[in-house]
């Protein structure tokens, strides 16, 4: 019974170790995109907004570079990813170009898989040309896989 018990315990840690829960970020080694719907202005001029984040993974840790740009906005933040191969947490790390008030480890977005479809939850980051964006819903898509050669 006591060894039985052993054996539960560091299939248990194993399972939840580092090096094993970052298997999956492979899943998430992709470019997305996200376009948000064009708002007219009063002078004629579209207001769009593009994202990108654009997922790598170096050792242990899945990095993304997530660049947002719009008429008057450009933002490119160097952000971690963490979760596993169906739902992942896009975290502020620091800033590369542009400024926003964010602080480290604040969950930006998460990214879960529902069959083909890609969900975005926004948390601290948020669509930013309507004035009450839904809080949920089909937001990015995936532009290619790429081979961990060419990153």
């Amino acid at each position: 019974m006591k060894s039985l018990f052993v054996l539960l315990l560091l299939f248990t840690l194993y399972s939840c170790s580092k090096s094993n829960s970052f298997g999956h970020c492979t899943n998430w080694v992709v470019d997305y995109s996200y376009h948000e719907l064009p708002v007219p202005t009063a002078t004629g001029i579209n207001k769009i907004m593009e994202w990108e984040l654009s997922v790598s993974q170096q050792n242990d840790t899945c990095w993304g570079t997530l660049e947002i740009t719009g008429l008057t906005t450009y933002i490119k933040l160097l952000t971690t990813l963490s979760g596993d191969s169906s739902r992942v947490d896009v975290t502020y790390n620091k800033y590369l170009d542009g400024s926003q008030d964010f602080k480290p480890g604040e969950v930006l977005f998460s990214l879960s898989k529902d069959g083909s479809h890609l969900i975005t939850d926004w948390k601290r980051l948020q669509p930013m040309l309507v004035e009450f964006p839904a809080m949920k819903g089909i937001c990015f898509d995936r532009l290619k896989k790429r081979k961990q050669d060419d990153l």
